[in-house]
């Protein structure tokens, strides 16, 4: 019997050596390097941002700016506390936070002082009542001895307590006169919150007059006409007809005019 030839083993190739793959990327590295700028890419390091610059007072209006408009906002910083454990009467002080700018002159620089009367008071009781207080700004006075009288949206101030804190609330409180025994007593007593606006904060005032300037430079504070009501007296440009006969008035007797002749059918 003829002996079949043994196929020649395959031989399985070794796997490549570690250090011999790390050098061929170190000489593959040191290549594009020394190829030149454009193969190799160089690492940008990115700067780090700016820092940012301290606010400014920003003016009210543009220095190009000629006329202060009826109904525009100032914002004024409180220099004492508004509490409504205050007095009544009391006067708080305040400033105003950034300049009134008309034409590139300044007619009311920042920090000009305003005060704040507070003329109704609240304080908070037992039962969860909250405190509240209402604030009246007086006006305030321009360069060269004019003022402008001030308006406020906010001159009811109470804390601030939203419709979900005052349903959790509601809700907490029933569930522990259910289920904690005298609860309702301790709800029944508790002392609602005070309000208190430390120094600093900042509040906003509406002008109640159009501030501008004349020709010579005077500052001109021009109120606004009164509003007219449906109860008010019309005054119209012409004299209307009266509405009825004054006394002593007697219409002229007419003259009867001729009777027209009758004249024939044809």
């Amino acid at each position: 019997m003829q002996q079949q030839p043994q196929r020649p083993k395959s031989k399985r190739k070794k796997p490549a050596n570690r250090a011999g793959i790390l050098a061929l990327a170190a000489a593959c590295a040191v290549a594009a390097v020394g190829a030149g700028p454009q193969a190799a890419r160089a690492i940008v390091v990115p700067t780090p941002p700016p820092r940012a610059a301290k606010p400014t007072a920003t003016p009210t209006g543009t220095p190009n700016s000629t006329v202060l408009p009826l109904d525009s906002s100032l914002f004024f910083v409180l220099d004492d506390a508004i509490s409504s454990r205050l007095k009544q009467g009391t006067v708080v002080r305040a400033h105003l936070r950034d300049p009134i700018v008309l034409e590139g002159r300044t007619i009311a620089g920042a920090g000009t002082p305003v005060e704040i009367q507070v003329y109704q008071v609240t304080p908070a009781h037992m039962g969860n009542e909250d405190g509240s207080v209402d604030i009246y700004f007086m006006p305030l006075t321009l360069a060269g001895g004019r003022s402008i009288p001030l308006t406020t949206p906010t001159g009811h101030i109470d804390p601030h307590v939203s419709v979900g804190q005052y349903n959790t609330r509601a809700a907490v409180d029933t569930v522990g006169d259910i289920f904690i025994p005298g609860h309702y007593i301790y709800h029944m007593l508790r002392k609602g919150r005070d309000v208190t606006l430390g120094a600093g904060t900042v509040l906003r005032a509406r002008t109640g007059a159009s501030v501008m300037l004349a020709r010579g430079g005077a500052v001109v504070v021009a109120t606004p006409q009164p509003f007219l009501t449906v109860s008010d007296t019309p005054h119209p440009a012409f004299s209307p007809a009266p509405v009825f006969t004054p006394p002593g008035f007697h219409l002229p007797t007419p003259k009867p005019s001729p009777s027209v002749k009758p004249t024939s059918t044809p």
